[in-house]
Formats: C-alpha cells, sequence, structure tokens
C-alpha cells in the first residue's frame, strides 16, 4: 500500500518539526533559580599554620535569584540544611565550611527565625597539601531553594578543574573579600582534612529512615499471604487490558486478528489462528518474567523504567515507527502489523507484540495492583517472579481462551474495504502515544507543539481521504478536524491560576511537618498514565484549592518523574511500590497514615477528610 503525494509530504513534514520540536524543548527544560561559580585559590604558606604549605581553597559562589534564597548548612529550628559534598579525582573527600549564613524569617512559617543563604555566598572546600592529583574535582550541591511563594528542592552535579592544572597560577586566597570570613572560619573550626574515611553527608545519608505503620482505604483488598496474591494478581492482570495505557498495543492485537483467519500462509486458519495466540502469550509471559528479575535485583518500583529518558524516548521512537509503517512509508522487519501484508516470521511477530504490550503496561496500575505490587516487591526473587507470572496470565487471560477455543475467531468481523479505515486509525492512535512519550522525555513545552501537530496531521488526512465524499459529510469532517485543532491547543495551555495549591515534596520539611499539620501527600510521575485521570477527576486544581481551605490540609506533590531516591524510600515506608498512591498524615495518629492505592473518588477522599 502507497500513499499518494500530499499525505507523503506531510509526514516529511512531520519528522522536520520532530526534529524541531526536540531541540525547542530542550532549550527551554526547567532550570533552578541559581547559578554556581567555582574558583580555585593558593593559601599562602603559614597563613593558617605550617601543615597547610601548598594547600589549595575551593570557592564555590552561590548566584541565587532575586527574592529567592537557601536554607543554611545549620538553618535552625526548620528548612534543609544546604550540604555541599566534595572529592578529588581519586576519591579523596575534602572539607568543607559553611558560612553561618544571615539571620531572616522563615517564608514557610514566619514565626520561625533562620539561617540563609542569600546572593553572593560562598562555600569553601579545602583541598590540602600532599595530595599530587586532585583535579578535576567532583561536587554535589544540594540544598532547598525558596521564594515567598514556593519552594524547590536543587541537586547539582559540578565539576572543577583539569588533570594537571598548574598550581603556581593560582591566585592568592588572602586578597580576595572573603578571606576575613574565611579565618574566622577556620578559627571556629579546627582543621582536620579526612583522607581515609568517607564524608558525613553522603547521598545515602541524606534519605531519611521513614517508619511507619500505615492502614489503608480498603484493607480487604491487601495481600497477606502468597495465595492471596497469585489471586488478586489474576484478576489486576485481567484489568489492566482495560487501562489506558494498554489499550494502544491491545488495539493492535485485537485488530490483526481481524484478517487472521485469512492470511494463514498455507495453514490451516484454526491452527494459525491459536499459534498467533500462543505466541503472543509467551511474549507476554517473557516479558513479566524479565521485570521480576530486574524489580528484584535493583528494589525498583513497579514502573520505575519510566524514569530513565532514554527508555522512554526508544519506546517513543518505536510507537511512531510503528505507526509510520501503516502508511506504508516501510516496512519493519519484526514487528509489522499492516493488515493483509503477511509475515515472514509470525511467531517472531506475535511473541514480540506481547512483549510490547507488557512494556507499555509497566507505567500504568489499576483495581488490586497496587496491593498486589506492594506486598510482592519486598519479598524474594522467587516470590516475586510467581506473582508476576500471574499477573501475566491474568492480563493474557483473553488470548489464553482464544487458544483454548480459537473457534471464538468466528465472532471477530470479517476483513473488509473497512479495514484500512481501522489501520489508519490504530496509526494515529500510535503516533500520538509517540507524542506523548516525546513529551514527557523532553519536558518543557513540548507537548503544546507535538499535540496540535498531531491533529493537523489527522485533520489533513482527513480532508484527503474526503475530497470525493458528500458535501455534507466532507464539510463534516473538516469542521471537526478544525474542533480537535482548537481543543488540542486550549488542553495544553498552561492553566491560568495565581496560586498553585501544591507544595513540592522536600523530606526534611516534611519530617518536620508531620504530626504539626495535616498532610495530603500525592505521589505521581508525568510517565503514569492513571495519575494523569485522577488529576484531571479527583485531584483538579479546583478541588484540591477547595479542600484546603475548608479542612485546612496542606497539599503537596511527590513527582516521581525522575528518579528521586528520597521518595521512594517515602513510597516503601508507606507499603506501596507502584503508583498512583496517596497518603493522608493525622496530626493525632502522624506514625499510621491513610494510603489509598491506584484509583479512589472525590467521595472516598471527602470521607476521609472529614473524619480528621
Amino acid at each position: 500500500m502507497f500513499l499518494n503525494k500530499p499525505i507523503s509530504i506531510l509526514f516529511f513534514v512531520l519528522l522536520l518539526t520532530m526534529l524541531s520540536s526536540v531541540s525547542h524543548a530542550q532549550a527551554q527544560r526547567p532550570t533552578p533559580p541559581l547559578e554556581t561559580r567555582i574558583e580555585a585559590y593558593s593559601i599562602p604558606s603559614g597563613t593558617l599554620g605550617d601543615n597547610e604549605n601548598g594547600a589549595i581553597l575551593l570557592a564555590v559562589t552561590l548566584d541565587i535569584h532575586s527574592e529567592w534564597y537557601a536554607y543554611s548548612n545549620a538553618p535552625g529550628e526548620s528548612g534543609k540544611p544546604t550540604q555541599l559534598l566534595a572529592t578529588t579525582s581519586n576519591g579523596i573527600p575534602l572539607q568543607v565550611f559553611y558560612p553561618e549564613g544571615t539571620q531572616k524569617k522563615d517564608t514557610y512559617d514566619p514565626s520561625v527565625t533562620i539561617a540563609a543563604y542569600l546572593d553572593g555566598t560562598v562555600l569553601f572546600a579545602l583541598i590540602p597539601r600532599g595530595i599530587q592529583t586532585p583535579f578535576p574535582v567532583s561536587l554535589m550541591l544540594d540544598m532547598l531553594l525558596c521564594h515567598p511563594t514556593k519552594c524547590v528542592p536543587t541537586r547539582l552535579n559540578l565539576t572543577y578543574g583539569e588533570t594537571g592544572l598548574d598550581r603556581t597560577a593560582l591566585p592568592s586566597a588572602e586578597t580576595q573579600a572573603w578571606w576575613p570570613q574565611f579565618k574566622q572560619l577556620v578559627r571556629q573550626q579546627a582543621v582536620h582534612p579526612k583522607t581515609s574515611t568517607p564524608t558525613q553527608g553522603t547521598t545515602e545519608d541524606v534519605i531519611i529512615d521513614w517508619q511507619f505503620s500505615p492502614t489503608y482505604l480498603q484493607p480487604g483488598l491487601e495481600v497477606a499471604s502468597l495465595l492471596s496474591a497469585i489471586l488478586m494478581g489474576l484478576l489486576a492482570g485481567l484489568i489492566l487490558n482495560i487501562m489506558p495505557c494498554v489499550l494502544p498495543v491491545v488495539s493492535l492485537k485485537l485488530s490483526a486478528l481481524l484478517g487472521a483467519n485469512t492470511q494463514t500462509g498455507g495453514k490451516d486458519p484454526i491452527s494459525a489462528f491459536r499459534e498467533h495466540n500462543v505466541f503472543f502469550v509467551l511474549g507476554v509471559l517473557s516479558f513479566f518474567l524479565l521485570l521480576a528479575i530486574v524489580l528484584a535485583a535493583t528494589g525498583k518500583a513497579w514502573g520505575a523504567l519510566f524514569q530513565y529518558r532514554w527508555l522512554v524516548l526508544a519506546i517513543a521512537v518505536i510507537m511512531g515507527a510503528l505507526g509510520l509503517s501503516l502508511f506504508g512509508l516501510f516496512h519493519l522487519p519484526v514487528i509489522d502489523l499492516k493488515f493483509g501484508s503477511g509475515h515472514k516470521s509470525p511467531r517472531k511477530q506475535a511473541f514480540f507484540t506481547g512483549m510490547l504490550t507488557t512494556l507499555l503496561a509497566t507505567p500504568c496500575s489499576g483495581p488490586f495492583l497496587g496491593g498486589v505490587l506492594g506486598w510482592a516487591l519486598i519479598q524474594g526473587p522467587v516470590i516475586i517472579a510467581i506473582v508476576f507470572i500471574a499477573i501475566g496470565i491474568g492480563m493474557s487471560s483473553p488470548y489464553i481462551l482464544l487458544i483454548l477455543n480459537p473457534k471464538l475467531a468466528r465472532f471477530l468481523p470479517k476483513s473488509g474495504p473497512w479495514i484500512e479505515y481501522v489501520e489508519k486509525g490504530i496509526a494515529f492512535f500510535l503516533l500520538g502515544t509517540s507524542f506523548y512519550l516525546i513529551a514527557i522525555a523532553l519536558g518543557g513545552d513540548s507537548l503544546r507543539i507535538l499535540a496540535p501537530l498531531w491533529a493537523v496531521l489527522l485533520g489533513a488526512w482527513l480532508w484527503v481521504r474526503t475530497q470525493s465524499a458528500k458535501a455534507t459529510i466532507r464539510w463534516g469532517v473538516r469542521v471537526t478536524a478544525l474542533i480537535l485543532l482548537a481543543a488540542s491547543v486550549i488542553w495544553t495551555m498552561p492553566p491560568t491560576v495565581d496560586t498553585d495549591p501544591w507544595e513540592s515534596f522536600d523530606p526534611v520539611t516534611l519530617k518536620q511537618s508531620i504530626g504539626k499539620d495535616v498532610l495530603l501527600l500525592d505521589f505521581t510521575a508525568d510517565w503514569c498514565p492513571t495519575c494523569k485521570v485522577l488529576e484531571a477527576t479527583v485531584m483538579t486544581h479546583e478541588n484540591v484549592s477547595r479542600w484546603k481551605e475548608e479542612y485546612t490540609i496542606r497539599f503537596i506533590k511527590v513527582d516521581m518523574t525522575e528518579r528521586d531516591p528520597e521518595a521512594e524510600a517515602l513510597l516503601q515506608a508507606l507499603g506501596s511500590k507502584s503508583l498512583p498512591t496517596a497518603a493522608i498524615f493525622k496530626k493525632d495518629n502522624p506514625s499510621s497514615p491513610v494510603v489509598l492505592r491506584d484509583l479512589f473518588t472525590v467521595d472516598q477522599l471527602e470521607n476521609i477528610m472529614k473524619s480528621l
């Protein structure tokens, strides 16, 4: 099947636009309200004692934007302490000197006075003499930047210097305006550089050891044994078939079956139909087993693989390639979804389609699945594998039924001229999925370009295909396409709200707030379609603003789009290993939060709030 010239031109424009949107989105990635400058200085002999001859001082200057501030290393009663970790090229940790900071009222709690770092603050890392090749020095700056309206957790990985840097050419530290301040810090803290033991405050030390005894909204659905995990896993896997993130490939699978009885390669139609389903199920179970091995070895949560941008982009490319192949632009070697094309390796086709189905299911959650995963993923590898195979069997159960009784294929519609429109509908569905994944990986404003682009491509294809149709049909389709384009533009416009009712997640601030305020934590991610459904129906801006005012609750969003060890540790302490998850902390019993898994309603949430 070949495309006519106008459609081919449209898709070449698509490829060029995608490339431009990638560069546009990368150029507009959000940056923290902070710049850093690192400079090296020599310390004159005898200034700090005889032992400091030849030492080097790194000065890290924090250029913090107007109206922003960071908590100091010793902020006082509240706030996350700023930490700077510095190591030499051969792994030797360096001693860091922190200024005291400026006393000011905390924006978060005006009744508290804290020590803050303002614009121009300088942190110091000392390279003692005797280290022959300290450069390049690696630095990790971890801090909480705050504004009168919000706080932003910031972690920067920095590097300074090159191997063989000329120490003799470094300027003298005693000529700098901050030199008296540094000498005062030295007098307050004796200089004893460590050369063999690790520095306190490593990344692992930052993670808080959360200890909770959570209760659950529906305790009867919680898993307590392997048998219940298997039974609920079977049911959860079956329900996954109708969840939004699985529909793209399941729709491909069901649509491909429409022509299964006529494209059998000379085999008996019943045997070919059964074989197709057998290898599809094997693909599903193989990927679930592989996923069980990976999650058992790494301790990651369900869907955490989508925290890696390269994987999201790779899947986006696969989905885009599948969609474009349905327009006849090229033929894919393994998974070729075009109807009536025939396949050289139908077994491979079915097997890898099953694997792709399961891969697309991993960011998705549904009823019963959260409780199953929360129990299974803290067990041993064998238990995890057994439970995951049960989920895979549940997800494959419609196809297992077709294997056992392939004559059910007679209930599927027969192929006909209408099948082309089904094929192209699937193609646009796949392209939309690809665009959505690209937007997740790149962030920024990329979706504001890709969503209208998808609407333009669909409208253009319909415009061309209905040129010979009746006038009423032709203009009805064109008006619908224009409405779809307008809707895509409106949908991707940034919300026009004065204040955001959500607070950003900061582990130190959260730990200090538990027991003092009523808190609702929402664990979410851009790659979680079920989370987006909740945000559009339950956790809307209007609902959250109303609840915040009516019930005096602080709403905290825990964004797990990218990897955050602190958020992962908190999620696990709440007995959960999947998204979406919400937790409500009461004042009178903060160690026993109420946890809501997977899907929940406005009424369920409001009933809990009324009981606080």
